[in-house]
């Protein structure tokens, strides 16, 4: 495998020691209206969240964003920390992927420097701190130089902007007044908790025209330039300090990049961030919050990198999903199918989130496909996510009172309760069908990428239409739970038998569902087609469907097994699209390999996991996870982070770079993966009347605990193979596969025998 680091779980980081590894590796810290992206060098984007339309951006994508210079004064020699652009021979280099913070940590001729980020539970700016050690047996007297590149230009009009030392601040100040700008965040700021003995604000000074960051000419000089500047599109914030360290001393920096709405607004807030024990506090507080939701699920396998995954990672790679949804926009697929992954650990987010994605549901049912911003195109797939989060929401915390919620449809003053949207979107599924009976393709379903199919309200998609089915047996199950809705059960399931039919009878080829029929009457999908003839999600959702008895289903998978699986996982579909398909969309004009036209995209090899499960195979359910796992010795280079799961793998199609890496942490993938091993593999779900426990354990596992937290009662679950199903709860065999609901506050012993 490819050596790029360990977790250390005691302290719930992931330590990259590979300071070059095969790709930048991404770390996010964030609060509700701030997000960062860092990669292993600490470079990468940052903004504050304005409106559901604009961004204010603090630091660009682009390298050299962040960094830390160190200069020894008696020999003039200068390197930089944490990118090291001079290839100098570092004796240590650690990158801390952790909670809510990252740090990087480097040792270079006696010199370690410490140089840790976060963001602030609440604000707009990042907080750095710069530790720097002498680890050598003399004095050494060293310049610290931290150094960005903000987006100082709100516009593109240079003549606005200016900057320049602010004696009001004790720091720099960018100011951008526009005209005519819609919001007042002009301003952007750096201050340090001491004041430096000198500064730069332009790359024009400290870089210079001809430099690189490998040798800059501020670092060359005696002192930074301390000038401003005006009319520039290289802006930098450099800060010169002074330390002067016995052997063995350390010296600490806390240093404040924000944003502003004014010199008055910098000041107030760089005083609260840069307040003694702030940063540390802002840790420990994020910290917190992690830990108590990791002890709502706690799990133990023999399988160590599960176990790491499961008890911190994916709960963390899930929280960035509910907050930022894909951080580009938000999905309203997206943000529901993150909320019903975080319903077992956090169901008063759910609630939130379920609120906020049915505000941007049209009248017609029909949800917007984002927001944050807005998107408008006519996706039909948005309503048949709505019931499986809510019911999810239910079985966790038993609030019935969601339901009565009332809450606005999106851009009109007509309002429901939760109820009625739900129902709302499951009519508009029902009532916008095609000439064959099956649900209108529209703008696209999950596969966004076909995306063509449908806009002449002809085509129809069998994986939206499967969907639908599997969202009505969701419905009616929230129905049954509310009691008094029996008339409507009936109608909803008759009209679900009426669409089965119709699927079976267009897009089911003996052995295989195709994936749907286009405007012009071309099967997609289908054994008919030269190209992209199986696809994985139509297979895979007609096992969560139950659209046949478990021998056709059987059927179905291995169909999955025989064409579809490859070394590092499944490819979305096969063969991958060559040529070009106007009638397809933009999904055949991607190279083979490439997102959906054949790569492992993961968040459809999740599904497929769930459904290896549901149909009892829990050696495959199990085979399929390592497959898409960092540590699979046939992809042990993928470029992938350990900490997250990514949401494609290049197919095996691609010629140059089988089995990359690409789009981690911003996927659906993580909710999945986390409810495929904690509810289906290990089996423990809520459900209404208590706590479900019904595991498919791969042989390779005889023994595993769970501690979970249901309702406030705590359920100390453990699993023993003995070959036959028994549940012992208090040391009482029960019937059936359902631990009662206990008082809040209490703890249980299960013992679940399999």
């Amino acid at each position: 495998m490819a050596n790029i680091g360990y977790f250390n779980d005691a302290k719930k980081e992931y330590v990259i020691t590979n300071m070059r590894p095969r790709r930048p590796l991404s770390n996010y810290l964030w609060n509700e209206l701030f997000l960062a992206n860092l990669d292993n060098f600490g470079f990468g984007e940052s903004f504050l969240r304005i409106s559901p339309e604009e961004r204010r951006v603090l630091f660009p994508c682009w390298d050299a964003t962040r960094l830390i210079y160190i200069k020894d004064k008696a020999t003039g020699e200068f390197f930089d920390i944490n990118r090291n652009y001079q290839n100098k021979e570092f004796t240590k280099f650690e990158c801390h992927v952790g909670i809510g913070y990252q740090q990087i940590v480097s040792e270079y001729k006696g010199i370690e420097t410490e140089f840790t980020i976060t963001v602030p539970t609440e604000g707009h700016a990042e907080l750095w701190r710069v530790r720097v050690k002498n680890t050598s047996n003399e004095a050494k007297s060293i310049n610290v130089v931290p150094y960005g590149r903000p987006a100082a230009n709100v516009t593109t009009h240079l003549a606005y902007g200016h900057a320049d030392y602010e004696a009001s601040l004790g720091g720099l100040y960018y100011y951008h007044d526009a005209f005519a700008v819609d919001h007042n965040y002009s301003g952007i700021y750096m201050k340090a908790s001491e004041l430096p003995l000198s500064y730069d604000l332009s790359d024009l000074n400290f870089r210079g025209f001809y430099n690189t960051y490998e040798n800059p000419v501020g670092m060359a000089n005696e002192k930074l330039s301390n000038k401003g500047t005006s009319f520039d599109d290289s802006y930098c914030c450099a800060m010169q300090f002074e330390a002067n360290l016995a052997a063995g001393e350390e010296k600490t920096y806390y240093v404040v990049v924000g944003i502003s709405t004014g010199v008055d607004n910098a000041i107030e807030d760089s005083a609260k961030y840069l307040a003694k024990g702030f940063f540390e506090e802002t840790i420990a507080e994020v910290k917190r919050i992690a830990d108590d939701m990791d002890r709502l699920y706690v799990l133990n396998t023999p399988d160590e990198y599960i176990n790491t995954m499961i008890n911190t990672w994916l709960k963390r790679q899930i929280s960035l999903g509910k907050t930022w949804g894909r951080v580009c926009s938000k999905g309203f697929r997206d943000i529901m199918q993150d909320a019903a992954g975080l319903a077992a650990f956090d169901g008063k987010m759910t609630r939130e989130k379920i609120i906020l994605c049915l505000t941007h549901q049209r009248p017609n049912g029909n949800p917007m496909r984002a927001f944050d911003p807005i998107a408008r195109t006519p996706y039909y797939d948005g309503a048949a996510w709505i019931p499986a989060t809510i019911l999810a929401y239910i079985n966790e915390t038993g609030d019935l009172t969601v339901l009565d919620e009332v809450c606005p449809y999106f851009e009109c003053e007509e309002e429901g309760t939760v109820f009625d949207h739900m129902y709302r979107g499951i009519r508009f599924l029902l009532d916008n069908r095609g000439a064959r009976n099956m649900v209108l393709w529209g703008g696209g379903d999950w596969n966004d990428s076909i995306n063509n199919t449908g806009y002449m309200q002809k085509g129809e998609s069998a994986w939206l239409s499967i969907a639908t089915v599997k969202a009505i047996t969701e419905f009616c199950r929230i129905c049954e739970i509310m009691g008094g809705k029996e008339d409507l059960i009936a109608k909803v399931k008759e009209e679900q038998a009426v669409l089965k039919a119709a699927i079976l009878e267009n897009a089911f080829e003996g052995d295989q569902f195709i994936y749907g029929i286009t405007d012009w009457d071309e099967k997609v999908g289908s054994k008919e087609n030269i190209e992209g003839q199986t696809y994985l999600d139509a297979q895979t959702w007609a096992v969560l469907a139950n659209m046949l008895d478990k021998e056709g289903l059987n059927k179905v998978m291995q169909t999955v097994e025989d064409k579809l699986k490859c070394s590092f996982g499944y490819v979305q579909c096969a063969p991958a699209y060559s040529k070009k398909d106007e009638h397809i969309g933009r999904m055949a004009y991607f190279i083979p390999g490439g997102y959906e036209n054949g790569s492992v995209y993961n968040h459809g090899v999740a599904f497929k996991l769930v459904a290896d499960c549901m149909l009892g195979k829990a050696d495959v359910a199990y085979d399929t996870l390592k497959l898409i796992s960092y540590d699979n010795p046939a992809n042990d280079n993928s470029g992938v982070e350990p900490y997250v799961v990514t949401n494609m793998y290049l197919g095996p199609q691609d010629p140059y770079r089988p089995g990359f890496s690409y789009y981690s942490w911003i996927t659906g993938t993580a909710g999945w993966i986390y409810r495929g091993v904690t509810e289906f593999i290990l089996g423990v779900s809520g459900d209404y009347t208590g706590l479900k426990i019904k595991p498919c354990i791969p042989s390779v596992w005889n023994e595993a605990s769970v501690s979970r937290v249901y309702r406030g009662a705590v359920y100390n679950i453990t699993f023993k193979r003995t070959g036959n199903y028994k549940l012992i709860v208090d040391g009482t065999a029960i019937d059936g596969c359902i631990a009662p609901i206990f008082p809040e506050g209490s703890e249980h012993t299960v013992v679940c025998e399999f």
